[in-house]
């Protein structure tokens, strides 16, 4: 099943950007960029490269490294396919959100082969009992089909009789490190 982005998580706080030596954050007009095909998940490999907490609100950066022999670009955000606990498959409420430092907008980012990009990836720890903690999420390009397994380790709470709500920033040029 496939959890579609859908806007959601109000009010917390904005992902941080690392600079990147092999891809580049263009303006969307820039034609150079719109020439390279859109990065499906074949072309990338995903893991978690930072993480963090501020005022009960856990993130993890998500490093995506372009794995294939071609430039390839991403806009927007990923999508969250599915995330799991020790338990077995999480119900979760994935959408654009925001979380820890500076806004991230939306650009073309153009991988070159080897290059890299994040995204930011929240949840919240402040709603009652029970605290689970994710161990993985599916992540999914706009292109191709499958979805990218990634270990996490994020904890995360919901409000009662609902899905774990789960933020998302847009992908940002390089290495997610959180030192921004």
């Amino acid at each position: 099943m496939t959890v579609r982005l859908r806007s959601m998580m109000t009010g917390a706080l904005a992902v941080g950007m690392a600079a990147g030596t092999a891809c580049l954050g263009m303006p969307a007009g820039n034609a150079s960029v719109r020439a390279v095909p859109n990065c499906t998940t074949a072309d990338l490999s995903a893991k978690a490269t930072a993480s963090g907490a501020g005022m009960s609100q856990p993130y993890t950066l998500i490093t995506v490294t372009n794995t294939s022999g071609s430039a390839c670009r991403l806009k927007g955000y990923p999508t969250i396919t599915g995330a799991t606990t020790k338990k077995g498959r999480a119900s979760i409420a994935a959408g654009p959100g925001l979380i820890q430092g500076p806004i991230i907008k939306v650009r073309l980012i153009r991988l070159a082969p080897g290059g890299h990009a994040y995204f930011g990836l929240g949840t919240a720890t402040a709603y009652d009992p029970p605290i689970v903690t994710l161990t993985s999420v599916g992540v999914a390009t706009s292109a191709g089909a499958g979805s990218i397994n990634v270990k996490i380790d994020q904890q995360a709470t919901a409000p009662k009789g609902e899905p774990i709500p789960v933020s998302v920033t847009p992908y940002a040029p390089g290495v997610g490190t959180g030192q921004g």
